[in-house]
């Protein structure tokens, strides 16, 4: 239990510490024209946080995602730690859709805006449909975005249905979608939970890109479905790979 509870102390904090120090570092980096310096610090901040828990980590399918232009990745979501997971992971230029409170946190939402993050209420207001035609012509232009398509964590590992945003936003901005899935993040930190689970093992497995190309807005509701039925398959091999069969 000791063990447990000293654990626990040194993974939140050093989450912390890390976060707000990294969150002022990429802040000033995302002034500079080119991105990849803080793409760089996000890379290292994400693998210092996974390493700070004991985290066991693996990534499978990595030559799936396109060298060239931007797309938009569609993920599951268990755990706070999925975004170190992928950052950990992923080189491509990408940022996040992300619920609008995370927003308001000192230090680190002023990270993740002026890093390019995109704020969602999650009410499917103008709002938040003016906010993913901003979102379109980024993509179009200049950064990949990853969804966590179900729409909020998944508290016993079984996945949600899919909203249509993702496959929305991959339409209008005529760009692949890049489906993956991880697993095992969930029993690090539970939803609602307080103690770290030290040493987990996760794996995130990517897939094949899914053409958007002739796709209009017609299309979002069997892209969203194919979209779930990928992901669903991803989840399978990840949940054997991380040891987290729910």
């Amino acid at each position: 239990m000791i063990r447990k509870l000293l654990q626990t102390a040194f993974a939140g904090t050093a989450a912390v510490g890390l976060t707000g120090a990294f969150s002022t570092v990429v802040s000033a980096l995302s002034l500079k024209e080119d991105p990849r310096d803080a793409d760089r610090a996000l890379h290292v901040w994400a693998r210092l946080v996974l390493a700070s828990a004991g985290v066991e980590h693996e990534a499978v399918g990595l030559e799936h995602i396109p060298a060239d232009g931007q797309v938009v990745f569609v993920s599951n979501h268990q755990s706070h730690y999925d975004a170190l997971v992928h950052f950990a992971h992923i080189r491509k230029h990408t940022r996040y859709v992300a619920k609008a409170e995370l927003f308001k946190i000192p230090v680190f939402g002023a990270a993740l805006r002026r890093s390019g993050n995109i704020p969602v209420e999650r009410t499917g207001g103008g709002g938040d449909r003016a906010r993913l035609s901003e979102a379109a012509r980024a993509v179009r232009e200049r950064v990949s975005v990853l969804f966590f398509a179900e729409g909020t964590r998944s508290e016993d590992g079984l996945l949600r249905p899919f909203k249509k945003g993702a496959a929305a936003l991959a339409i209008q901005a005529g760009v692949p979608v890049v489906p993956m899935a991880v697993s095992g993040t969930r029993l690090i930190l539970p939803k609602g939970g307080r103690a770290v689970r030290w040493g987990q093992r996760v794996a995130l497995v990517v897939g094949e890109p899914v053409s958007t190309e002739g796709l209009t807005n017609q299309d979002r509701e069997p892209l969203t479905h194919r979209l779930e039925d990928a992901v669903a398959q991803l989840y399978s091999e990840a949940c054997k790979r991380s040891g987290d069969v729910p």
